[in-house]
């Protein structure tokens, strides 16, 4: 059919060049190369490596082994060799699972294998045969399989298969549709069992049989397995090993003690294996490390990190004599300890660095350890103790005695005594913890798994990383800022730990609020070089900060508490031991108003001068007058020191002791002289208009070098889009809030109330405090700031105004809206003034029709 297509090929050929040939050659090896070039390029097929675990594989050598127990092996080997032939001699080794029976084992028939010329090894593995329904049988395959393979016997073969159709009893043939049954022969068992050891005799060989995991086996095939070796007693030249855990045979109460009579008639010599702590704690320590270092893919960086818990493990089980017996049920041999291991290599800590994490070691190995022995209950507590919720297990704080306690439910949880309660005591049990006489520091807080209240969330930190191998940012740690506070303890510029990866305020000003707080906190310990350090760093980064008011102060304001902190913790004396030795006397604290006030050595370097350098802007005024007062004694915030450095500054004899008023008026009279003096040479002398200093301030001024909080709009519960307080409201309330606070605290003339008495309520100088500053103040902002014609100014007054309207909410009323009321429109300001400024322009602003749709005030 297909002859004329080749005819016709066979024709197109005939008139091809014949010098196309090596063409056509190249074409076709090129086609049948390419492949294999592509292959090359490419390179062998690397899969990616993966993690892999401590397996709990039985030692083969003496390399392998973890325990050192050469020594015993040998012994127990030799003891079995120089053991004379007799029948049923039966050795046991005894000891509960992941002790290393069958480890021990191995080892000890690399000595019996030595002896070959002398000892044939048989290994039965009954839970191969478990379901094999002739054990027996299966016994003595293995058994002649195991002596053919060492020596040649022709006779042995013909007897062991009798033995074994003596075993098996009548057999049922079916031929041609006729069924037959062949009996086996007359001899006895004991006639063969003969015939089988007298060739073992004449090869000179004896047989050691090894029964393993005989305790794995259920009831009915352990009876099965112990038949088969009783059947074959008579093998004089047979010796048997027995590994098993007789705890695990004896079973249940009631068979307890049978089974135990049993044993001991059946086992001839018994040896029992067991693990000591020591060589737990050897294995934690180094030995586990051996055998990771097998897997090339566990990274060493990881297993330095495991290195550290486990260290922490060895160390409960070596030098914490109280509980470490409590403990050895869950670790206390190698299978349960790789077990341990594994589930840390399974956390990944690779990609963490518990070094650089609050978790408690030692809470984080009893969590761990619930987790795999008891993982209902871990369940349960992950249950009642993430996604914010706090349950029975977690502690409680007690308020009225400043002290933690437990719940009721977890106290009825842990009456029962056993290993699971022992761990959640050793968790979160107050008795325990010594939390009911004691007050945690913040890093117990930040570390220990028995805290789980709002600020700290410790406890779920610890269930995410085991169930969800995740581990706290950085930032989110107590210990990246304790470290950097040790760094600054030892030298290091404050500079340099705040230009560092985790505090770059592009991330954000958080771990700027962190390490400052801390560091306040510790600024006891300071020396003074220190303490100059810190307090010009500060005062220097203040300006990159965040002025944005949202849910709290920003970090701005903040900032001012903590460098009052600083100076009056380290403010003074050149190290703690001075600071200590000389106590807080009038001549000691003195230094933290030369600090303030910028005489003596901090002359030019005072702080009230350098926080409204002419840079900082109106922000910087602020700055100041919150720095004011808060150092007002009124305010309650036990800044002993400062105080009695502000009240004896200009009066070594002034009291220290007494009404709260009367060293309030005394203490805030300089401070406040000096800061009017400043706000007059910056803007009464030259008539610069704060008010319009202010309007001019670019937001980029109020959010700092740190991204803002907030970008967008975000609509609260129930509210709508347009309603949500955005980015820019958060700046204008800001700027609004600089322009009120330090105003009032410039122009009012109150009297102390309880909160801080104001600059106005003294004079420029002296002591009489008839409020001269006030007067000046008042006239500077009536007669100047919202003086007209300018009509800025005139818009500077109408949102003074609107900022001091009262509302509805706060006047405890029905009705919704804001309206002016006499007593409040004033605020800080003198309302005679405001009264006169009114009469001079309020015809002239309501003749205005000054309307402004896209002007609005944010308070």
């Amino acid at each position: 059919m297909i002859s004329p297509l080749l005819s016709k090929v066979h024709e197109t050929l005939k008139h091809v060049d014949p010098y196309s040939g090596p063409t056509v050659l190249l074409f076709l090896c090129t086609i049948l190369l390419t492949p294999l070039v592509q292959r090359r390029q490419q390179g062998p097929n690397t899969a990616p490596p993966q993690l892999r675990f401590l397996a709990d594989e039985e030692v083969d050598n003496n390399k392998e082994d973890l325990l050192a127990s050469d020594e015993q092996v040998k012994s127990f080997a030799d003891t079995v060799l120089e053991s004379k032939a007799h029948s049923g001699l039966t050795f046991g080794v005894d000891g509960p699972w992941g002790v290393g029976k069958t480890s021990f084992i191995n080892l000890a028939q690399h000595y019996w294998e030595k002896a070959k010329d002398k000892v044939i090894v048989c290994r039965f593995e009954p839970l191969r045969y478990a379901s094999e329904p002739d054990l027996a049988d299966r016994l003595i395959r293995d058994l002649s399989s195991a002596i053919q393979q060492k020596v040649f016997v022709p006779e042995f073969r013909p007897a062991v298969s009798r033995y074994s159709r003596l075993i098996k009893g009548k057999a049922d043939i079916s031929f041609l549709g006729f069924k037959l049954t062949l009996e086996p022969s007359q001899e006895t068992a004991d006639e063969l069992l003969d015939d089988i050891n007298d060739v073992l005799k004449r090869i000179n060989r004896r047989v050691i049989i090894v029964i393993d995991d005989l305790d794995r086996l259920d009831t009915k095939t352990i009876n099965n397995v112990l038949f088969a070796i009783r059947r074959t007693f008579n093998l004089s030249q047979a010796t048997y090993v027995l590994c098993y855990d007789t705890e695990i045979l004896a079973g249940s109460q009631e068979e307890s003690s049978r089974a135990r009579e049993f044993l001991e008639k059946f086992i001839t010599v018994k040896l029992s294996l067991f693990v000591d702590s020591l060589q737990i704690r050897n294995f934690l320590q180094t030995d586990w490390k051996i055998q990771a270092n097998q897997s090339t893919t566990i990274p060493p960086d990881t297993m330095q990190k495991l290195g550290s818990v486990l260290n922490e493990l060895a160390d409960i089980l070596g030098k914490d004599k109280d509980n470490a017996t409590q403990y050895l049920p869950l670790v206390g041999d190698l299978r349960k300890v790789k077990r341990f291991v594994n589930a840390m290599l399974l956390m990944q800590l690779e990609k963490s660095d518990l070094g650089r994490t609050d978790f408690n070691k030692r809470d984080l190995i009893n969590l761990i350890l619930i987790h795999l022995n008891y993982p209902g209950l871990f369940r349960r507590i992950y249950a009642e103790e993430t996604q914010g919720r706090s349950g029975i297990f977690s502690v409680n704080r007690n308020t009225k005695e400043s002290s933690y306690e437990n719940t009721g439910e977890f106290c009825a949880l842990i009456q029962e005594q056993n290993t699971a309660t022992f761990l959640l005591k050793q968790l979160f049990h107050t008795d325990t913890l010594n939390l009911n006489w004691s007050i945690p520091d913040e890093k117990d807080l930040a570390s220990r798994a028995c805290f789980n209240q709002t600020s700290f969330r410790t406890l779920e930190k610890y269930l995410n990383l085991i169930v969800h191998f995740a581990t706290p940012e950085p930032r989110e740690t107590f210990i990246l800022y304790q470290d950097a506070v040790d760094q600054v303890l030892k030298g290091a510029s404050i500079e340099s730990v705040l230009s560092s990866h985790y505090f770059r305020l592009e991330q954000g000003d958080h771990a700027h609020d962190q390490f400052w707080r801390i560091l306040a906190n510790q600024a006891h310990s300071f020396t003074r070089v220190i303490t100059d350090n810190a307090i010009d760093t500060l005062v220097e980064y203040l300006p990159r900060y965040s002025s944005i008011d949202i849910n709290d102060r920003g970090l701005r304001q903040r900032s001012i508490y903590t460098l009052l902190q600083l100076l009056d913790s380290a403010g003074w004396g050149e190290t703690q031991i001075h600071r200590y030795r000389h106590k807080n006397t009038d001549t000691n604290v003195m230094e933290i108003a030369w600090r303030v006030f910028g005489e003596h050595s901090y002359k030019r370097k005072g702080l009230l001068q350098r926080l409204v350098a002419s840079a900082r802007g109106v922000l910087g005024w602020r700055d100041l007058m919150t720095f004011r007062l808060s150092c007002s004694i009124d305010r309650q915030s036990q800044l002993h020191n400062l105080y009695a450095a502000l009240i004896r500054h200009n009066n070594s004899n002034a009291p220290i002791e007494g009404d709260v008023k009367k060293l309030e008026l005394a203490e805030m009279r300089e401070i406040s002289q000096r800061i009017f003096s400043l706000f007059k040479r910056a803007y009464i002398t030259p008539r610069k208009n704060f008010y319009k200093e202010i309007s001019e301030t670019s937001d980029e001024v109020f959010l700092g070098d740190a991204p803002p909080p907030i970008s967008s709009p975000s609509p609260r519960n129930g509210q709508s889009k347009q309603d949500s307080i955005s980015l820019e409201k958060y700046i204008s309330a800001s700027r609004s809030n600089v322009a009120i606070f330090v105003i009032y605290q410039l122009s009012s003339a109150l009297p102390p109330s309880g909160s801080g008495v104001c600059c106005g309520f003294y004079d420029e100088s002296g002591t009489t405090d008839k409020g001269g500053i006030a007067k000046l103040m008042n006239k500077y902002i009536f007669r100047f700031c919202f003086e007209p014609p300018d009509e800025n100014n005139i818009f500077y007054f109408l949102d003074y105004c609107l900022e001091h309207l009262g509302n509805a909410f706060s006047a405890g009323e029905v009705n919704d809206g804001y309206y002016p009321t006499k007593s409040g429109l004033p605020g800080g300001l003198d309302p005679k003034e405001m009264g006169l400024y009114w009469e001079r322009n309020g015809q002239l602003i309501k003749d205005k029709n000054l309307q402004k749709e896209d002007r609005s005030v944010v308070t």
